[in-house]
Formats: C-alpha cells, structure tokens, sequence
C-alpha cells in the first residue's frame, strides 16, 4: 500500500482538472449545438421576438378567435393568412377583445378599432 499522500492528492487534484475540462467542452458543445425551432422548444424569448415581428405600428388586427385572456389576430392591413395568439393583459381590452373586433397597434399596444371588424372585411370583398 502506497502511503505517499502527497502523490495520491496531486493524482485527484490532476483527475479533476480533467474532469473539468471535460465537463466545460460538454458544456460549450452543448451550446452551439442548433436545435430546430418547434413550437415545443421556443423559449419565451423566442416567442417574444417572434410576437414583436408581427407587432407593426398602425396595423389594424382582426380577432378571429378568442378564449378567456388569448386572442388569436390576423393582420387585416396585410391581408395576411398568418394567425397569431396573443396574451391579453390589458384590462380595458379584456371584455372587447372578441372574435369579430378590429384592433390597431399603436405605441407598444393594442386598441380597440372597431367591435365591427368582420363588417369592415366583407364590406372590401
């Protein structure tokens, strides 16, 4: 039996530092890695930037469905077929915010438009 206790505690301290850098490649590897973007992996960040993409300054949004405090919107200035849920969390907009209304987009939030927004959509068709 070897009782050099200086040698065996240099050997761990050396076996840690290995595990170390080990554990830090791992690490960093692990964080370049590209996952594909699903709607099951987003981070809130993700959706949050995805969510200030459709968010444009003077657009009027038409409620196509709503539940309780989520709304889905489609962007009726650009006439665009993307749905997109929104949080509602204004309160003035909680009990207005229904399928049909029409909303704008102006500094930072929404606003009710019109509670006709479905009249306004037939009347251009």
């Amino acid at each position: 039996m070897d009782l050099n206790i200086l040698k065996n505690i240099k050997e761990d301290i050396k076996s840690n530092i290995d595990v170390k850098g080990f554990i830090e490649e791992l690490t960093n590897f692990l964080k370049n890695m590209e996952q594909p973007k699903t709607k099951e992996n987003l981070s809130k960040m993700d959706i949050n930037e995805e969510l200030r993409n459709y968010r444009k300054e003077g657009h009027l949004y038409l409620v196509t469905e709503d539940r309780e405090n989520e709304i889905y919107l489609s962007d009726f200035t650009e006439k665009s077929k993307i749905e997109f849920k929104e949080y509602i969390t204004q309160e003035e907009l909680k009990n207005v915010a229904k399928e049909g209304a029409m909303l704008q987009y102006k500094n930072g939030k929404y606003e009710l438009y019109s509670q006709n927004g479905y009249d306004m959509l037939f009347k251009e068709n």
